[in-house]
């Protein structure tokens, strides 16, 4: 057992080299830099009234500012729309429109202020991130088509929060690698797309009935009709959000993106599946299985191994961002995260997660 998942390692190694020097050596499209004026924020928003404070702050140094900049309220319950009223009226910036009685949802958030913007390029936020001064003036040194998904990172302050953030940053990490021949995800909380190049209303139908997954339908869509997407580990791209502060409110954020992932797989999606799960899971039965048979050089080697893969991989995306420290907790990633795998696996078969006081 402990050969064979060895073998496994070398050949994940070799793999991801391989990722490395693809997207070293892969061709860059070249086009015109994104121009601000082709470009109109939307955030959707609903209950924010605690996050919001930064985002505005965020907001309000920007050296620059895209065309337009459209808040989409879905029927926050909290101060969340008073508090954007104030900001507009004092600063005079953005557009605050309502999702209209029997419309809920993120989704429908995020179409309705699609349908009111303009110009030809979107950029999605969530309303609990922060992003630093330059933000905006970064864009425009984007290439103007496709998909592009911009860096998000977590953060935290207990042990907890940084095990999660650690796990997220990974997992953005194996996509940077991926990203060569197949990105597998993209965050809504950071994204920019040219909303010309495909239908958003027509694409949107498909997947209507599930209550996330706006962002990874529109990879699907983009990837469908082989057009450029790009995945970035810009720092001066990334926004930042708090990484969930226990473990049921971690199940309930892991669950509900798990789900959405499960409708339209394709023969490479469910391989690439296969291949996380023995990586992770494969990890974690053989170490239990040193223990139990007293393999001690099988043990120490299988997690050294494991943990300096683990590090290339990591440090490949995390150096870009400024942010290598996370390093230190992938060997507890590497014992605790399986559990946690497992558990949100078998919870995405029956239970129901919340999100901003909805199922």
């Amino acid at each position: 057992m402990h050969e064979l998942y060895l073998l496994f390692l070398l050949l994940s190694l070799l793999l991801f080299s391989g990722l490395k020097l693809l997207s070293a050596f892969r061709k860059k499209q070249h086009c015109p830099d994104l121009n601000l004026t082709d470009l109109s924020a939307v955030i959707p928003f609903r209950n924010e009234a605690l996050t919001l404070t930064k985002f505005l702050a965020s907001l309000k140094i920007q050296s620059v500012l895209p065309a337009k900049i459209i808040f989409v309220n879905d029927h926050s319950e909290d101060d969340s729309v008073q508090i954007i009223e104030q900001f507009i009226n004092k600063y005079g910036l953005g557009t605050l429109i309502h999702l209209p009685q029997g419309e809920a949802g993120k989704k429908a958030a995020l179409n309705l202020g699609i349908t009111n913007v303009e110009t030809p390029f979107v950029l999605t936020l969530d309303a609990d991130i922060n992003f630093n001064e330059d933000y905006f003036d970064s864009l425009s040194s984007l290439p103007a088509v496709g998909l592009h998904s911009l860096p998000v990172t977590m953060q935290g302050k207990g042990f907890l929060q940084k095990l999660f953030s650690t796990e997220y940053s990974f997992f953005n990490a194996f996509n940077f690698l991926l990203s060569s021949i197949r990105p597998i995800s993209v965050s809504g909380a950071n994204l920019l797309f040219d909303r010309n190049a495909i239908n958003y209303q027509k694409q949107l139908k498909k997947h209507k009935h599930l209550a996330s997954g706006d962002d990874y339908f529109l990879l699907k869509e983009f990837r469908r009709k082989h057009l450029p997407v790009y995945i970035s580990n810009e720092t001066k791209l990334c926004v930042t959000s708090s990484a969930p502060d226990s473990i049921a409110s971690y199940l309930d954020q892991r669950v509900r993106w798990l789900s959405k992932s499960n409708h339209q797989l394709t023969g490479v999606d469910v391989l690439i599946g296969v291949f996380i799960t023995v990586y992770f899971l494969g990890g974690l039965i053989v170490l239990a299985y040193s223990v139990l048979t007293c393999s001690w050089i099988a043990l120490l080697s299988t997690f050294i191994i494991r943990f300096m893969i683990d590090a290339v991989v990591y440090f490949n995306y995390a150096q870009g961002l400024g942010k290598t420290k996370g390093v230190f907790m992938l060997p507890f990633f590497q014992l605790i995260y399986p559990l946690l795998f497992l558990t949100v696996a078998t919870l995405s078969l029956f239970y129901k997660p919340r999100w901003k006081g909805r199922s």
